[in-house]
């Protein structure tokens, strides 16, 4: 027995069948604590969702979702068996996700429905908040000759979003350089400083920081609608009082693990802390 939850087991071969690694090596105690942590929770949270909501899912509703996350996980040409074998776990790994994931959206939906709309104070604070904030792009590379080549480039013609892709070291260029919109405050101060000289739509002179050399694109983003910051401001609250009642359930619930296999806490977040090595 490696837990109990509420009364009910959750054996070592429970976590075993999440894995998938080959014969000779073994779990780490870290590696079986995380997998156990998620069986636990998942136990936890699909009985109360049960009991106070009546939510419950068909092994076929689960099943299709798993294959909808999967999907989204392939790359061109890999085969949903290579995956599995490459990421070291099994289908019922991938079962027992995608049924979190339904219990999470059906949470979000239950509570998020109950909940009032913010009052005009709340969304007069979201607009002046959002009013402080820029939305710009950047390139980044590594030295001020290859800085000026994306302005000589940038110059010529060539799009934004594209030579960020092509060139820009940092994990923005994945999304063509876009930081998103943001208190400029947040960033370092070269950074911030030339955001606020900047021009919007034209990509500004190279911007040395402590991570290389920036070209930084401005960008002229509206302000959302009262009825954009309504649903916003909804979808915060919803979200928050998902989590909070997940980490109540999570709290509430008695589990006992198996002192091989570590300790059970809820602070600062449900979890088995594996014992030390």
């Amino acid at each position: 027995m490696a837990a109990t939850v509420n009364g009910n087991e959750v054996t070592v071969a429970d976590v075993e069948a999440l894995v998938n690694k080959p014969d000779d090596v073994e779990l780490t105690k870290a590696e079986f604590a995380d997998y156990l942590s998620f069986n636990i929770i998942l136990d936890v949270f699909s009985a109360q969702a049960e009991s106070e909501f009546g939510i419950s899912f068909t092994d076929e509703e689960i099943a299709a979702e798993a294959d909808e996350l999967l999907a989204a996980q392939l790359t061109e040409g890999q085969t949903r068996e290579e995956f599995l074998e490459l990421n070291e776990i099994t289908e019922q790994l991938v079962l027992n996700v995608a049924h979190q994931s339904l219990i999470q959206t059906a949470i979000l939906e239950e509570l998020g429905g109950s909940l009032p709309d913010p009052t005009q104070e709340e969304v007069d604070a979201f607009f002046e908040e959002a009013s402080l904030m820029v939305c710009g792009s950047h390139i980044l590379v590594e030295t001020e000759a290859e800085a000026q080549d994306v302005v000589a480039r940038l110059g010529a013609g060539e799009e934004f979003g594209a030579v960020a892709a092509e060139v820009s070291i940092d994990g923005s260029a994945d999304s063509g350089g876009d930081l998103g919109c943001a208190d400029p405050s947040q960033y370092v101060p070269e950074f911030s400083e030339a955001l606020a000289t900047a021009e919007v739509g034209i990509p500004t002179a190279p911007v040395e920081s402590e991570f290389g050399f920036h070209v930084i694109l401005l960008r002229e983003d509206e302000l959302p609608t009262e009825e954009q910051a309504i649903t916003n401001l909804n979808s915060q609250a919803a979200q928050q009082a998902t989590n909070d009642w997940f980490l109540e359930t999570a709290s509430a619930a008695e589990v006992e693990v198996n002192e091989k296999f570590g300790t059970w806490q809820t602070e600062p977040s449900p979890e088995v802390v594996p014992p030390a090595e």
